[in-house]
């Protein structure tokens, strides 16, 4: 069937209780019963398992309420490298089906399914069987307990609310014809965007539904939020404002990569500025590890800290070179460390970014001792590659390794490459 120029058919791809079900996937002991996964186990749960959620754990709940509504639930740390290689399976599925995908974070991706689907009769209905054959290759590839809600629109907004809708293990079609019905569906924060605070600023101007946000002037909006105003109003006409970010395999956008970092955060307040370096040098070697992985350097070192009264420090030094070894990195963000008022001073978070980025150049240089650096470089990421990360590092970053816990977030996520395997 010959569709329109604008025409799109769009997945969202989202995994239930992704942490949690990873843990229960690889230990059938825990499977049906209520789980919590921690960064600390005397933080907040970060990931409830489907079945804490029934008795009301939510994420970000303090460990000490979750115990209060679900007395027998159990508490886990976070295992980094399962979740990532759980989610290197799954991508490896969907790259089977196009390799048109925004990985959007380590639990969800965007699949343009358009170039499948455009010559058929229906190509909503032949946008349902990829659906579902996607779930029945997680359940063949990944393990049997990891479950995800697809939705499918005209784009990501639409596909995003669709994932949403039904949930665990839904599949939801959101066809351009059925769109106005999500009125009757949606409120205001079922709308990827729309917070409990920006719907209650809504509902003082009069807002009280996704229809009336719908009929409500669009300058009425720019006046009170500004800019924000716009979106708002695009979002109640449920039209995306979401830039599409498809790259094929081997053709990440580093057009839309502006910066690479890491932050951490510690249990407790330190004034040990040998702990801050020690964390410090870790962070850069994990920054530009990412760098290497994806062919960039940078020219500008930005140090982050935040101190007992939360307040926020960012300085940045621009280089007269470009960089991606850890250790650069970390010798450029230590000086600026040092030199500022919040040098053996209490801290919490420390952190590092380079900005600046450009592709790599390999540029032979004039000094033996700069083409063993690189060299030594290379070998670690090679065993690093083969063995996971930090199995082997210098020095100095082996002495931060009980001092940082390898931790993995929700965020926007670029640096996974994988390839379509049927292997378990």
């Amino acid at each position: 069937m010959q569709q329109t120029q604008n025409f799109k058919v769009i997945a969202h791809i989202d995994m239930n209780s992704y942490f949690a079900s990873c843990e229960q996937q690889a230990n059938p002991f825990l499977r049906g019963k209520p789980i919590g996964i921690c960064e600390h186990l005397g933080g907040i749960i970060i990931a409830p398992s489907i079945e804490a959620k029934k008795f009301g754990v939510k994420t970000a709940m303090p460990v000490w309420e979750a115990k209060k509504l679900c007395p027998h639930i159990q508490l886990f740390n976070t295992d980094p490298d399962k979740y990532r290689e759980t989610t290197k399976r799954f991508l490896s599925i969907f790259l089977k089906h196009t390799e048109k995908i925004e990985k959007y974070s380590i639990d969800e991706a965007f699949l343009d399914l358009t170039d499948n689907v455009k010559n058929f009769k229906d190509p909503w209905d032949e946008a349902s069987k990829i659906a579902l054959e996607i779930k029945k290759e997680m359940h063949t590839y990944v393990g049997d307990w990891i479950k995800c809600s697809i939705g499918i629109g005209s784009d990501k907004l639409i596909a995003k609310i669709a994932s949403d809708l039904k949930k665990p293990d839904g599949l939801t079609v959101v066809r351009p014809e059925d769109k106005d019905s999500l009125y009757e569906k949606l409120s205001l924060t079922d709308i990827p965007g729309i917070g409990r605070q920006t719907e209650k600023a809504l509902n003082i101007m009069g807002i009280k539904s996704l229809r009336d946000l719908k009929d409500f002037p669009e300058q009425k909006l720019i006046a009170h939020f500004g800019i924000q105003g716009h979106h708002l109003h695009q979002m109640g006409q449920l039209e995306g404002s979401w830039k599409e970010d498809f790259a094929e395999e081997g053709q990440e956008n580093q057009e839309a990569l502006k910066s690479m970092g890491h932050a951490y955060t510690l249990p407790v307040m330190s004034t040990d500025a040998k702990v801050a370096l020690q964390v410090l040098y870790k962070l850069s070697e994990m920054v530009g590890r990412r760098l290497r992985e994806a062919k960039l350097s940078g020219n500008t070192v930005h140090f982050i800290l935040t101190d007992r009264k939360n307040e926020y420090f960012n300085k940045q030094k621009k280089l007269g070179r470009y960089i991606q070894d850890g250790r650069e990195i970390f010798l450029e963000a230590a000086k600026i460390f040092e030199n500022s008022e919040h040098y053996e001073k209490n801290f919490k978070l420390i952190g590092v970014t380079v900005s600046g980025l450009k592709e790599e150049v390999n540029q032979l240089s004039l000094f033996d001792i700069d083409q063993t650096k690189s060299r030594l470089v290379k070998y670690l990421d090679r065993i690093n590659d083969k063995y996971g990360e930090f199995t082997i590092s210098r020095v100095p970053a082996w002495a931060a390794r009980n001092l940082i816990r390898d931790s993995v977030g929700f965020g926007r996520m670029k640096e996974f490459k994988v390839k379509y395997k049927t292997g378990k």
